[in-house]
Order: C-alpha cells, then structure tokens, then sequence
C-alpha cells in the first residue's frame, strides 16, 4: 500500500466519521425538542413505545442518542425500567434502517447531496430548513467518506496480504467479534462500524461470512454509550443500560453458537454482500425485539433485584442536571430550570418562614431557614458549572441567551437567600435574643412589606418556567411601587421618633435595617424579571 493509499483511506475514514457525528448531532437541534415531548407523552403503552423507540433511533441515527435520552430521563426521575424496555427495543430497530439506507449506493450522488445541503444551510436562514441543510450537508459527508474509502481500497483489494488478512480473520470469528465490539466502543456507533464493512463490501474485501462476528460485535459494543453515560447517574438508569447490554449479550451468545444456520438464513433472503450484511444486522435486532418483548417484565423484576435502590442518605444535591444531556442543549436547558424552580421553592420556604420567625420569635425555625441557604448554594454552583461547561459558540442564539438568562437567575436567587440567611436572619436572631418590642404600627408595617415582597416573588418564580414576559413586566411594575412603598415606610418610622415612641427608639436601627433588607430582595426579583424580558 502506498503512503497516498492510505492517506486516502485515513482521509474517507475521517469524513465517515465526522459525517456520522455530525447527522446525529444536528438532528438532536432539529427534532429533540418534539421527540423528547413525544417519548414523554406515548410510553405510557408498550407498544406505542416499542415503535416511539424504532422512530427516535432512526430520526437520531442513532441508539445511542436514544438511549442516552433515556438516561437523561431517568435520572430526572421521569421514566421507569418498565417503560424503557420497550423503547430500548424498539430503537435497536430503528439504528439498523441507517445501515440499511447506507447499503444502497448511494455514495454516488455524494456531490449532489452536498451541494444541496450547503446551499439550504447557507442561504436559508429559517431554523427548521437551516438545520435540515446541516443534515443533508452531513449525510453527503458520511457518503463522501464511504467513496473516498472505495476508491483507496479499490488498487489494493485483490493485493495478497488483504487476502491473507481476510482468510486470517474468517478462521478466527470469536477475535473478529471481540475487534467489532472496540470499533462500536471507541466510535460509540454501531452505524459507524457497519458503514465501514458495507464500504470494503462494494469494493468486494468482506462478504457476510467474514462480515457477521463484527456485526454480532459491534451490536453489543452500541452499548458500551450507554453503559459509560450512566457512570454516575441513578439506579433506574443503570437498571435500563445493563438491561439493553445483557439482552444484546445473550443474543449474540445465542447466534454464535447457531453462527452457520444464521448465515445461511441470511444467504437465503438474497441480495448484494452489502444488502446481506445490512439485513443480518437488522435481523439480529428483531431477533432481540422478538425473545425480550414478551418477557419484558420478568427482565424488569430481575433488573430491580440486581440494582436495588440505594438506602437514602441526607446529602442535599441536585435532582435533575445530568452531564449526559450536554450534547443536547434544549434537553439540557430542560433540566437547568427545573432545578432553578427547584431552586426558588427553596428561597421561597425561606422568606416564608422567615416571616414565621419575626412574628413567633421561632429560633428553631430560624436554624432551620439558616441551613436551608446552604442549598441554595449547592444548586446555584451546579447550575452554573453545569451550563458553562456547553461550549456558547455551538449553540444557536436563542439557546446561547437562554443559557446566560438562567445563569442569571440562578445568581439571582442565590443572593435572595443570602439577604435572608445573613441578613434577615441576623437582625431576626438580635430581637429574639434581646428582646426587642416594636411598636404595633412598626411591626405592622414589617409584616405587610414583607407580605407585598413575599407575592412579588411569587409571581416571579411563576413566571420563570414559562418565561412569561407579561408577568414578568407585571413583577417590574410592582417592585418600582414597592421602592416607593419603602421609602414611605421610613418616613412613617421617622415620624414615630419623632413623637418619642420608646419601643420605636429601641428598635429603630433594626427596624431600618429590616426595611432595606426586604427591599434588596425586592430589587434582585426585579433583575430576575428583567432577565426574563432578556434585559439583564
């Protein structure tokens, strides 16, 4: 082999590859959004989620990406093992009709496919047609790649060394499926390892006999994304990953020991060595699909047992971010806000007792919202960390702004709860601890503020899951009355002093320090608004 021959194959390989990739990726930004609202909508049954599965895993190109979405939802606690059975076995499906779309030549209109994909992707600047260019522009990548190969492999394929190379490997079919399995791993695709076969297929190299151990290899090694994508995450989704791993295992145990029937059946149905190595890939996975479907609960019962949910710890962390669904923004951006809700209703409690506190004087309660802040700061530095790792320059405005808006925010909220925990909290603890009477109108007028910010942070963290832009200009408006409604307070206060009040004179640097308090926290809820309307 010459040092341009294999320059040329190292050059197809690498646009293969990144053809693969980039489908896979763009088709998340295309359809995600509705297919993750689809999944979450039809898995309630069986079968609608059997065939839910077969269309996310081709409309992805990938079984991977279905499956990590399923980790994605188990994690937030949103899917079960039962419900995810079928869908794991349905996407196994839906990957092999890429393989089976790969097997036509259709390597040969690579130019035409490009050409069109750049100018839709160029020259369209709608998203839906925007992203359906970048789909077509990487599916004429991934042909390209598949011609380019063809024809560095085409000078050399009847070259003594590939034959030997190939007699070596046909005789030793348990290492070809072990080599299968690494490629699927290291190229966290089955669709790119079979890709690669139906490619030295044309050129006439592999025929279904060699072919088959690395298809039965790579079926299991589609796995291993899942099985890494689970490292860290919950019970349920180790559960479906290990579920999706054994069940390929126990398969392609099966059809190595019926290896000469298997071959022979797929001999039978006909066509190209491509189109055979193409349906003995798609017929291993109905294969899966055909033993598991029935028993899919027994295998549910035997995953729960072998993964029993861990015994509860008091740990505070975050419920729904999860480092997986980084390669999809809008999935990801799913999870930010929920924890930032999460987030909220945690501030929330905290301003709500605190107004429990300096009515009842409840210094157990005072402990209590105190330890609540550390929370706050747990989930703020998660949300952030988890929303700076996505790299700004490959999202697309409206998710690049929504990522900074929920940063934002986070901070936010975040400073809410330390102008309660360090601030509220101290002066609240000073009157308990000396025993400071307010006057009845002072104490009052504390309460009724405290209640007036209390429901403007309400309507705020009402408005965040929806970003409803007419609530969070309602919010603005209410805080500027607010200011006002501070000031007017102080004066009412003065006024007291000035009329010799003793409790007012005892109380009145707290009374003051109060009143600001509650106002700073009227103010940083008016940034959130802001951040709403994009303002920030």
């Amino acid at each position: 082999m010459t040092t341009m021959q294999m320059f040329t194959l190292v050059a197809g390989l690498s646009l293969f590859l990144y053809g693969i990739s980039q489908v896979t990726r763009n088709l998340q930004k295309l359809a995600g959004s509705s297919l993750r609202q689809l999944v979450s909508k039809l898995t309630r049954n069986p079968v609608r989620g059997f065939f839910m599965g077969v269309i996310v895993a081709f409309s992805l190109q990938s079984s991977g990406a279905a499956i990590l979405m399923l980790i994605a939802f188990a994690n937030a606690g949103l899917i079960s093992l039962i419900r995810s059975v079928p869908i794991i076995l349905g996407a196994g499906i839906g990957s092999t009709l890429t393989v089976q779309l790969l097997a036509f030549k259709i390597y040969k209109f690579a130019p035409i496919i490009i050409t069109i994909g750049f100018v839709m992707l160029f020259f369209i600047k709608k998203r839906v047609w925007h992203y359906t260019g970048r789909v077509i522009f990487s599916f004429g990548l991934v042909f390209l790649g598949m011609a380019i190969m063809r024809d560095g492999i085409l000078p050399i394929q009847n070259n003594p060394a590939i034959s030997s190379m190939t007699q070596f490997f046909a005789e030793a079919p348990f290492w070809v499926a072990i080599i299968g399995f690494v490629l699927a791993t290291i190229f966290q695709s089955s669709t790119a390892v079979l890709g690669l076969l139906l490619t030295f297929a044309f050129t006439g190299v592999v025929d279904l006999h060699l072919a088959l151990p690395i298809v039965i290899g790579a079926n299991v090694g589609s796995c291993m994304i899942g099985v890494i994508g689970s490292i860290g995450g919950k019970t349920e989704s180790k559960r479906i990953v290990w579920a999706q791993l054994s069940m390929k295992i126990f398969l392609a145990i099966i059809v190595f020991i019926f290896l000469p029937y298997y071959e022979h059946f797929i001999q039978f149905i006909g066509g190209s060595s491509a189109r055979q190595i193409a349906n003995a890939h798609t017929l291993f996975d109905i294969l899966v699909a055909l033993i598991f479907y029935p028993p899919s609960g027994k295998i549910t019962k035997l995953f729960i047992k072998i993964f029993p949910k861990p015994i509860a710890t008091d740990e505070f962390t975050p419920l729904y971010l999860d480092s997986t669904t980084l390669e999809n923004p809008h999935l990801a951006m799913g999870q930010s806000t929920k924890e930032i809700i999460r987030m909220g209703e945690i501030v929330q409690s905290m301003f709500d007792d605190w107004g429990k506190v300096f009515f009842s004087n409840d210094s157990t309660l005072l402990k209590k919202l105190i330890a609540d802040d550390d929370k706050v700061d747990i989930l703020q530095e998660a949300v952030t960390e988890f929303l700076t790792k996505m790299s700004m320059d490959e999202l697309d405005e409206e998710t690049a702004s929504l990522s900074v808006m929920l940063v934002h925010i986070a901070f936010e909220l975040e400073h809410v709860g330390d102008v309660i925990s360090k601030d509220l909290a101290v002066h609240t603890r000073k009157k308990i601890e000396v025993g400071y009477y307010f006057s009845d109108e002072g104490f009052s007028e504390i309460l009724s503020y405290h209640s007036e910010v209390q429901k403007n942070l309400k309507f705020v963290l009402d408005a965040i899951p929806l970003r409803d832009k007419k609530l969070a200009e309602q919010v603005i408006s209410k805080t500027k009355k607010l200011v006002a409604k501070e000031k007017e307070l102080y004066r009412s206060h003065v006024k007291r002093l000035r009329r010799g009040l003793k409790e007012t004179e005892e109380t009145s640097t707290i009374h003051i320090d109060i009143l600001s308090d509650l106002n700073k926290i009227n103010l940083h809820i008016s940034y959130i608004a802001y951040a709403l309307l994009e303002k920030a």
